[in-house]
């Protein structure tokens, strides 16, 4: 790997901490939809578990697939990606856990 000139190294360090900045706003971890422990999962509706997933996707900037969603968080902020991949890997582990006991609930769309 080649070397960066002494003269430049600063100037690379403080970009890269500026894209980190920037990389840590733009993917929030929407603390708030990962608020409901999953252990509750069973014992709530479809609908909750549907506006719950919605949440979460909505505040990490996930594009939302359907007009319901859409509708229900038009006042989110604009989507990034279509992608889940997007989502840090606690985020995706919670809607891993929240879609299986959607499934087991036999709740439509998951």
């Amino acid at each position: 790997m080649k070397q960066i000139p002494r003269r430049y190294r600063r100037e690379v360090v403080r970009h890269v901490g500026a894209l980190l900045a920037v990389a840590l706003t733009a993917f929030p971890v929407a603390a708030q939809s990962l608020s409901t422990n999953p252990a509750n999962f069973p014992g709530m509706t479809c609908q909750q578990l549907w506006y719950i997933e919605q949440q979460l996707l909505a505040e990490s900037r996930v594009c939302l697939q359907s007009e319901r969603a859409r509708r229900a968080f038009r006042r989110a902020e604009r989507c990034i990606s279509s992608d889940e991949a997007i989502l840090p890997k606690k985020a995706l582990d919670y809607l891993e856990q929240l879609r299986n006991a959607a499934r087991n609930k036999g709740c439509a769309g998951f």
